[in-house]
């Protein structure tokens, strides 16, 4: 694995942290659309299905899912800032972690740190290659 696909795992848990909690947001809009159950109408053999409790019962699911995401990503994050943190070079650890742990586009990290786009992609470079250095056990068995 590279030290680029390393550090975008960062992304991945972020994304996935978010795509949880946009599911949570669709379902109270779901909730909030639902009608009560009304048991004076007219009987019918078989019971309702209570649609309001399915739907909570699935918001519950959906927040335990999006609780494990987020502490997995904060898990992540906090490991790969410690790695990104060792680094010699402070231009480095700047760049490497606007990248990866801020999710910046390249133009916003030029625009931050004062370089041109070309210069902060040449540094980006240099970066992950000292960092290949640094962790290259970690990125032939990156599960450890």
């Amino acid at each position: 694995m590279t030290a680029k696909e390393y550090l975008s795992r960062i992304q991945r848990s972020r994304y996935m942290m978010e795509k949880h909690a946009e599911r949570i947001e669709e379902l109270y809009h779901v909730a909030t659309g639902l009608k009560a159950i009304v048991y004076d109408a007219d009987r019918v053999q078989t019971s309702p299905e209570n649609q309001m409790e399915n739907v909570f019962a699935m918001i519950d699911a959906e927040a335990h899912k999006y609780a494990k995401a987020r502490i997995r990503y904060e898990k992540e994050v906090r490991k790969r800032m410690d790695q990104i943190g060792k680094l010699d070079n402070v231009l480095y650890i700047k760049v490497l972690t606007l990248r990866y742990i801020d999710g910046l586009r390249w133009e916003e990290i030029a625009c931050q740190i004062g370089y041109s786009f070309r210069h902060v992609t040449r540094i980006h470079g240099e970066a992950l290659a000292a960092f290949t250095a640094m962790y290259k056990d970690v990125l032939l068995c990156p599960r450890q």
